[in-house]
């Protein structure tokens, strides 16, 4: 029986940035699985570092997988870095789906439903208010800009 996996190999390591891309680097928008989440390769080209725990959006619906930290909340969205900080005019791999850790604009119950808010910290999802609901929080945080574990799934 053949084996058959959806996780191409990668030269480039999951936690690792690059300021160059080089022949073996990944293109815009490849996808992979590691160890257990789906991970999106994007370039930051806006004019902010992006840190672990934030939300990265698309520049402008034209875009692509060129995305920015942004000041308004923002739908759709790319992922959350996860592994090191995104600095300008550089290329990641952003976590699109799976258990991270996420920036989050004050307490909330484990439970609670997420989205991008400004500053790409998440926030509690209000249906009809607020931007999509991207994720739910799995373990209770507190505090403004705490750190919690929740589910992402774009």
């Amino acid at each position: 029986m053949a084996f058959y996996s959806n996780t191409p190999v990668i030269f480039e390591g999951i936690s690792g940035v690059v300021t160059t891309l080089v022949s073996k680097s990944p293109q815009l928008g490849s996808r992979v699985n590691y160890e257990g989440n789906e991970y999106v390769y994007v370039y930051n080209g806006g004019n902010s570092e992006i840190s672990k725990g934030y939300g990265i959006c698309p520049q402008t619906a034209a875009t692509g997988f060129t995305g920015t930290i942004t000041s308004v909340a923002k739908d759709p969205f790319l992922g959350v870095v996860v592994h090191a900080t995104l600095p300008t005019a550089s290329w990641g791999w952003v976590c699109s789906k799976g258990i991270v850790p996420v920036a989050i604009a004050s307490a909330a119950a484990t439970g609670t439903d997420i989205c991008v808010s400004a500053n790409g910290v998440f926030a509690t999802y209000v249906c009809g208010t607020t931007g999509k609901e991207v994720g739910k929080i799995l373990v209770a945080s507190s505090g403004s800009t705490a750190i919690a574990n929740a589910y992402i799934n774009l």
